[in-house]
């Protein structure tokens, strides 16, 4: 069953205002949804639910679905083995029980899907080229997601850092932020005031964020 169809069963639960596929770094995917959210919260909302899921992950803990109810609405969220969340938006009185229960019944299905339109993806993508060799006008790719052993220090000085402000989720949010750090440019000590930006963005609080910004100020 194609992943819209899949979205359509759960978006005809009652209650259910509509549902879509997160990524944590692409943001929403296939989606079926008409939401109360901002995009800003939608993406922030998304990125908790993903974190949640990492979190348990390295606690060895298995995070079947979890709830987030606010004062308009309840968002449920379904981790799938492929790294992304099904979130389901939903009405504070409905019962998001029976919601998750239905949505957990076709996670399988949903996973085959999206590993479907992956391939289907890449296989579109590889039209017209050679294997191996880039297409006509195009550069080689870049791995700017390497770095020196300097770099590597200065990066483990600013994770701990920022476990001092927001404790230890802070191993979770420095591998998103230094994705999409990553894919901005290339990881050099330049650049290393960017991410520190980024980061005391992420933390939120004034005075926790300057503390942050003092101890890792000898880097940036």
């Amino acid at each position: 069953m194609a992943m819209q169809e899949l979205l359509k069963e759960i978006a005809a639960i009652p209650g259910v205002t509509g549902s879509c596929i997160f990524d944590r770094k692409k943001g929403p995917l296939c989606r079926d949804l008409d939401s109360p959210l901002s995009a800003e919260m939608f993406r922030d909302v998304g990125m908790h639910l993903v974190r949640l899921v990492q979190m348990g992950r390295m606690s060895d803990l298995s995070v079947r679905s979890s709830h987030f109810r606010f004062d308009r609405y309840t968002v449920v969220g379904i981790p799938l083995d492929n790294g992304m969340v099904l979130m389901t938006i939903c009405e504070n009185q409905a019962n998001c029980s029976l919601i998750a229960t239905t949505a957990g019944m076709l996670v399988t299905d949903m996973c085959e899907a999206s590993h479907g339109d992956d391939g289907a993806a890449a296989d579109d993508a590889g039209e017209g080229t050679t294997t191996g060799e880039p297409a006509a006008g195009e550069q080689e790719p870049v791995d700017s997601g390497a770095v020196d052993l300097e770099m590597e220090g200065y990066l483990r000085d600013m994770e701990k850092a920022l476990a001092g402000a927001i404790g230890p989720v802070a191993e979770v949010v420095m591998q998103d932020l230094l994705d999409r750090w990553r894919a901005g440019g290339p990881a050099i000590p330049a650049r290393l005031s960017e991410l520190a930006g980024m980061l005391a963005e992420e933390i939120g609080d004034e005075v926790l964020a300057a503390e942050f910004r003092s101890q890792i100020r000898d880097i940036i």
